[in-house]
């Protein structure tokens, strides 16, 4: 597999002026590839006037082959313009998987267009075990007097699953599969790798691609497999293919793609949800992914190896918000959120009969509205966080209920949850931290806050609860 090194150099191209790029990890450094100072100057004088306001791809070669730095953040230049190094971040490189000639002609679009983006390996092998392919390992007889054991994999059919998904109006087919990569003539203590097993999950398109498309294809992906493992710090490989004149997809390249993790989760696939558990919901996951539903869970998840057994108030707030922005998400289904409405409907006719009365009588002397804090009053009425979290869990109280059985935790009641509660308030009203019991409460409310949201997708109580069970 061709990858994308953390340090390189080449030429890269900002319009039509060539600059010089040197790279280290996501740090691009530009030089114009000149030496007359006078078109060095102009060169930076058009620099400057570029428009940066918008993320854009700039294209060059690293002396082998095409590559391609999105950039989505300011240059930055010397303000006494003395020097002419010119820097930027860039959160995604991407380098052509080939520079021959067959190559290109195998191209069916521009190269910076693609038809599949498949994202693979690292923690995609958790929630899609490679190990899924392989046949019952039995005997092949002896060899030398040792029993010969022989690896053999199922058919693709057996472990490759596709469904139908659509992101901000444009339809994908999402397939979850397995591939193998090559063995390799190097020797390690007398052994010869034979190649491995990775999981990926692809989304092909019908219409080609733009590469500035790859950002939010790869936030998509990255939001499901943190959900799945209930880690923010998840990591994979990215490449990109173009679909072929018989229907098969040639790869036209790598991605590199930065984040800010100090390490990666490690959990096994024991301790995570399975793709295929809720594969058929899918589509639904992806949804509210892509609309912005699922950010609160996010929100909650660890981004550091270091914080998976710590909570900390900060945590309580973030879980508290998710929980209140899962409850309303069913307002329009509950009766009693109905009821609410309706009261405060009622409440504004009182005030406009009110303010009516008063002018006929000529004694309104202020403006209700603008003197007043009575829109403010009643435009947040609500139930209480207390009342809300205790709605979800009545909603989900077999699956919780069967979780803190199977898990020895304390049971959910009104005065448990209203100390949770109160926890956040304090800290936000007080500045006061008292943690008490609250700290198995916390588990609870994770499990009914993964609860509702795998219940609003579709997914069936019982497998929920399982799959609370080995992720909490």
């Amino acid at each position: 597999m061709l990858k994308i090194g953390n340090n390189f150099c080449g030429y890269l191209n900002v319009g039509n002026d060539k600059f010089v790029f040197n790279i280290t990890k996501s740090l691009v450094t530009l030089l114009p590839a000149e030496s007359d100072p006078k078109k060095i100057e102009a060169m930076l004088s058009r620099l400057r006037s570029h428009d940066t306001d918008h993320p854009e791809f700039f294209f060059g070669n690293d002396g082998n082959s095409t590559i391609a730095f999105e950039r989505n953040t300011n240059f930055s230049m010397d303000v006494l313009q003395l020097s002419p190094i010119v820097r930027f971040r860039t959160p995604i490189i991407i380098k052509a998987a080939g520079n021959t000639h067959y190559f290109k002609s195998q191209l069916t679009a521009e190269w910076d267009c693609f038809h599949a983006i498949t994202f693979f390996g690292g923690n995609i092998n958790a929630i899609f075990p490679p190990a899924i392919a392989r046949k019952p390992r039995y005997s092949q007889g002896q060899v030398d007097g040792e029993e010969a054991i022989a690896i053999e994999l199922q058919p693709s059919s057996y472990y490759s699953h596709s469904t139908e998904i659509e992101i901000d109006g444009t339809k994908s087919t999402l397939t979850v599969s397995l591939y193998q990569t090559e063995g390799t003539n190097e020797e390690h203590m007398n052994s010869y790798n034979v190649g491995e097993l990775s999981a990926y999950v692809r989304l092909s398109f019908d219409e080609a691609q733009k590469f500035e498309k790859i950002e939010r294809y790869y936030q998509i992906i990255y939001s499901l497999i943190a959900i799945l493992t209930a880690q923010n710090n998840v990591v994979f490989n990215v490449y990109l293919s173009q679909k072929e004149k018989d229907g098969l997809f040639h790869r036209t390249g790598v991605c590199k793609i930065f984040d800010s993790f100090q390490n990666y989760s490690v959990r096994k696939s024991h301790k995570v949800i399975q793709i295929l558990s809720v594969f058929d919901h899918i589509p639904k996951i992806v949804e509210s992914i892509a609309v912005g539903k699922a950010q609160s869970i996010l929100d909650v998840l660890p981004d550091d190896n270091a914080n998976i057994n710590r909570i900390s108030i900060t945590n309580v707030q973030d879980l508290c918000t998710a929980l209140e922005i899962i409850y309303n998400e069913n307002k329009h289904k509950r009766p009693k959120d109905t009821l609410i409405e309706e009261l405060k409907a009622s409440i504004n006719d009182t005030i406009s009969a009110f303010v009516q009365s008063k002018l006929k009588q000529g004694e309104l002397e202020i403006s209700i509205q603008d003197d007043t804090n009575i829109a403010s009053a009643f435009k947040y009425l609500d139930f209480t966080l207390t009342d809300k979290i205790l709605t979800l869990y009545s909603e989900c109280q077999s699956i919780i209920d069967g979780f803190i059985a199977h898990k020895s935790l304390p049971q959910i009641n009104e005065s448990r949850v209203r100390s949770f509660v109160r926890l956040r308030n304090n800290k936000t009203h007080n500045g006061e931290i008292e943690w008490g019991d609250n700290a198995a409460t916390y588990v609870i409310l994770l499990a009914l806050l993964y609860a509702s949201f795998l219940k609003n997708v579709g997914v069936n109580d019982d497998i929920i609860q399982q799959l609370l069970v080995n992720v909490f």
